[in-house]
Formats: C-alpha cells, sequence, structure tokens
C-alpha cells in the first residue's frame, strides 16, 4: 500500500468522521474488499454492507446485496452523512464523475479518484491512465 499523504479534513473542507469513512472506503478498494457488479443488482436489506459496488448507485438494495458507489460506502461504513447539496468542489467530483458510462468504473480506478482525492483534493477521473 502507498504512504498516506493525505491532506486534512479541514484542508478538504470535510468532517473528521467523513474524513476517516474515506480513508476506510479506500482501504476496502485497495485491498479487494468491494467487487464492482451492475447496477441494480443489490441486496435486500438495505443499510447492510454487502461489499458491492457500482458508481451508478448510491445506496440501492436488491437480491444481492447492497451496492454502493465510494460515497454511500463511506456513510455505511463511517456512519456519516454526506450532503449532496454542500459537497466541496473536489468531492462533488469524487462522488458524481462527469462521464458517460459511470456504471463501468472498476474498484481500482475508484480506488486511484479515492486516494488521488484524499492527497490532492481532485480526483483526476480523466486522466489517461485512470479511464484508459
Amino acid at each position: 500500500m502507498l504512504a498516506q499523504n493525505f491532506r486534512s479534513a479541514d484542508d478538504l473542507e470535510i468532517t473528521e468522521r467523513q474524513h476517516e469513512a474515506l480513508r476506510k472506503t479506500l482501504v476496502l478498494l485497495e485491498t479487494g474488499k468491494l467487487t464492482h457488479v451492475a447496477p441494480g443488482h443489490a441486496g435486500a436489506d438495505r443499510g447492510c454492507f454487502t461489499g458491492h459496488f457500482n458508481m451508478r448507485e448510491w445506496n440501492s438494495t436488491g437480491e444481492c446485496g447492497t451496492v454502493c458507489c465510494i460515497g454511500g460506502t463511506a456513510e455505511l461504513i463511517g456512519n456519516v452523512k454526506f450532503d449532496p447539496e454542500r459537497l466541496p468542489e473536489g468531492l462533488d467530483e469524487l462522488f458524481f464523475p462527469n462521464m458517460a458510462r459511470v456504471e463501468e468504473i472498476n474498484t481500482s480506478q475508484a480506488a486511484t479518484a479515492l486516494r488521488s482525492y484524499l492527497t490532492s483534493g481532485d480526483p483526476r477521473w480523466h486522466e489517461e491512465s485512470q479511464l484508459a
């Protein structure tokens, strides 16, 4: 795992608890604890973390487990809330990437973007090496 040269919660304009939840989410992404699934492929127990990941779903349920994006995962595992109406610019872009085919973002790409956000305040989704 890479060195942790993260910006502070204050620098990122988020709370300490949100910062911690995002760091925990990064660990799950980087250690293979989250599994990319198709949108709508969720489970019956809303709010129960099952490790299913898709950037198209904040926190949805269906037959196979709860499916969450980066923000939804952080909320569940960190017991925090993010207000979509009041997200700092970099966090807004991390949670809601402005690109087609968001549902195809895999866990490795999400981990790279989240690590970039935590270290620079910018998820850098559009860098060539990120979504090639």
